[in-house]
Formats: C-alpha cells, structure tokens, sequence
C-alpha cells in the first residue's frame, strides 16, 4: 500500500482553510487506497496526540501558536517549522511527503526529509511566500529579508519533485521563481466545500431567523483579511443608501484581522445597510451562504498570483452569481469569466459595483442562471483524482 504524508499547521477540527482543504484531499487518498498521515498541530478544538479521523492518522504536535500580533505570529512560525521537522523524522518513512504553506516557509523542511528519509516530495502551494508579506507590508519590497526569504524557498521548491500552485497565475509567478515548469501541476481547490447545497432563497431559516427575508442580500462570508479590498465594498453600499435603494443589505459573515476596521469605517460612514454577523458552523454553511443573492470575493490588487480566495469555491457551490472585485489576472477573474457565473470589477470602481448590484436585483431570472452556471462550474474538475495521479506520477520515480 503506497503511503503520503501531508505536513500542514491546522487540520479539523481546528479551523483554517488549509485544513479544511487538507482534509478533503486527504479522504481522497483513502479512497484511493493510500496509508494517510498528516502532521499538525494542536488547536483550539483539538490535543497533541494520535487519533484515526475517517481512515486519516492525525499526528497533532503542541505548538505556542498565538494570533496576538504580527510578531507572536511570525515567531510562533519560526519556532513550528522545526518542531514539525523533528516530528517528522521520527515518525514511519512515507513514500511521498507534501508540504503546504501554513506555516510560511514549511517547505524548507522538505528537502531536508528527502535527503534524510529518501521520500518523494510534493510543495502544494495555497500561497506564495515572501511575495504576500511584501505586499502585505510585513517586509519591504526587495528587502534583504525579503531577498533571504525567497531565495530559500526558490531553492526548496527546485528540490521538491513536484510543486502544485491553486491558481494558473501562481503557477506562472513559481516558473518565473526558476522552477521547471515540468514540475508545475496547477490544482484548483475545487471540491472542498462538497458539504454546501445550493439552499433556495425562499424559506432559507437563515433568513428568517436574521430578519431578512424582504432584504436583497449581497453577502460576504469568510475571513475578514488583510490581502482583501473593502473600501469599495463599503462605497458602493455609501452610493446605493443615498440612492434610496434601501431594501439591499451587505451582508458580512465571518471574522478576521480586518474585521474591527471595517467596522470602524462602516460606523463612521453611517452605513444603515451593513450588518456583521459572526462565523457560521459548518452544518449551517448552506443555509448562510444561501442568505445572500449576489456574494462578493474581493481581493487587493497588488495579490494576484499570490492567493486564491479559497471561500470562492464555497460561493460558487452555493449557486449564487459572484461579484470579484479584485484584479483581472487572477484565477478567480478568469474563473468567473470563463464560466460565466458572476462579474469582474476593477478595485476602486464602486459605481460599477453599485451597477452590477442593481442589474442583478432587477434581473432576478439572470440572478438563477448565473447561480445555476456557478454550482456546474465547480462539479468538471475533480481535484481529489487529480491530486492522487499526480503522487502516483511522483512516487514512480523511486
């Protein structure tokens, strides 16, 4: 029985995307008759120790990981990375070992176990590190840490035998890093939210429950980050409250570093049509996602390539059109384009937001087909069998 071990900070039922993502993967490879590891860490929901979670080992690690700020973060990495590897040499040899990138930088303990175990390696790239700090200010832009930083991970992902971005503008920004683009296989992260059902708008609980039933939703759910755009959000619900278009509501679900000034900005603004409501559990995902008409993803421009916003596929399963406010080069851009399930619009443009808002709710036959295209749109790529091609691939060169 060939066996792979996934390498990763968060698995459920401790939160994260990457774990959520993680786990249908892995599932994927039970299925596929695999022995299944993944090393993580304990969470808030879960302890260091072993347990067997539907046919997946889970070996959870203790770490002092804290979300205080920027540097107990940055430090709480630091002292992860070296904690996993050490874990990892000492559990049983896998014939192929994948690193993600939550921690940062995790895949520079990859070549490192394929020097010391002789195990074939996979990087799978949810992100592109240390582009997202510059972008994100963490670092200057071509500074030396910077430089350190992505020469060290150029050099892992050249060692790895395999590197597997989720977008096909990340996979052009990891061949510009040096990497042959032999190596390069795109998979989308499409399949993950296999859980959400498309909820009809009428009699959704969720939207009696919250008092919305007469309201035309246009709903944002998930983490509230620092790589997201919302300034033209928030204008664009400015421009519709005076335009008297009171029966839109924008609606934000979920929580997150950006959270407390969105607020800020939303309050000063005196926005009466902008509520927040908490993260939402997992079995209540379609209900909540089916609370909005429209749902937006945005993205700031300077990101593209770097992340994919990984609630789109949720957005998408959820039959809803989609409105991306971010740049046009990026795979959530062409995704929507190409499958026609939603619109692109430009950071900074609130007025073309406000207009494909309004065409939406005055359309709402429009409204359907688009969702009807959104859910078609995540079902022709199945990510699990293309993931467990390419270790089978991989592990044939042993």
């Amino acid at each position: 029985m060939p066996s792979i071990l996934f390498i990763n900070r968060v698995y459920p039922p401790d939160s994260g995307a990457t774990g959520r993502v993680l786990e249908y993967i892995a599932q994927g490879f039970v299925a596929a008759g695999w022995e299944v590891s993944v090393l993580t860490t304990a969470g808030d929901h879960s302890l260091a120790g072993e347990e067997i979670l539907d046919g997946v080992k889970v070996i959870r690690v203790a770490s002092g990981f804290s979300k205080r700020s920027l540097i107990a973060r940055a430090l709480g990495y630091a002292l992860m990375i070296p904690t996993l590897f050490v874990r990892a040499l000492l559990l049983p040899r896998s014939d192929v070992v994948v690193t993600k990138t939550d921690p940062p930088m995790l895949l520079a303990i990859g070549p490192l176990l394929k020097f010391l175990r002789g195990s074939r390696l996979i990087h799978w790239a949810q992100d592109l590190y240390p582009e997202v700090a510059e972008e994100l200010g963490v670092f200057p832009k071509g500074g030396f840490v910077a430089g350190v930083l992505r020469w060290i991970s150029t050099l892992s992902m050249q060692a790895h035998d395999a590197v597997v971005p989720v977008g096909r503008c990340m996979g052009e920004l990891v061949a510009r890093r040096g990497v042959d683009p032999r190596m390069i296989k795109v998979i989308l992260n499409t399949g993950v939210e296999q859980e959400i059902t498309a909820v009809p708008r009428a009699g959704n609980s969720f939207r009696e429950i919250h008092g919305m039933n007469e309201s035309f939703v246009v709903e944002y759910s998930g983490n509230l980050g620092r790589a997201h755009e919302f300034t033209t959000v928030l204008e664009a619900a400015r421009l519709l409250q005076n335009s008297g278009e009171s029966d839109i509501l924008f609606l934000f679900v979920g929580g997150g570093p950006g959270e407390e000034a969105l607020r800020r900005d939303a309050e000063a603004a005196n926005l009466k049509n902008v509520r927040f409501l908490p993260s939402q559990p997992i079995d209540l995902l379609s209900q909540s996602l089916g609370a909005g008409d429209l749902h937006l993803v945005t993205m700031k421009e300077g990101m593209s390539g770097l992340v994919v916003p990984s609630k789109f596929y949720g957005v998408m399963a959820a039959g809803r059109p989609c409105l991306f406010v971010g740049p046009a080069k990026s795979e959530v851009a062409e995704f929507v384009t190409e499958h026609s399930s939603g619109c692109v619009l430009k950071p900074g443009d609130a007025e073309a937001l406000t207009s494909a808002i309004l065409s939406y709710r005055h359309d709402p036959k429009n409204c359907i087909l688009t969702g009807e295209r959104a859910v078609a749109s995540v079902k022709e790529e199945d990510s699990r069998s293309l993931f467990v091609r390419l270790a089978r691939s991989v592990m044939s060169r042993l």
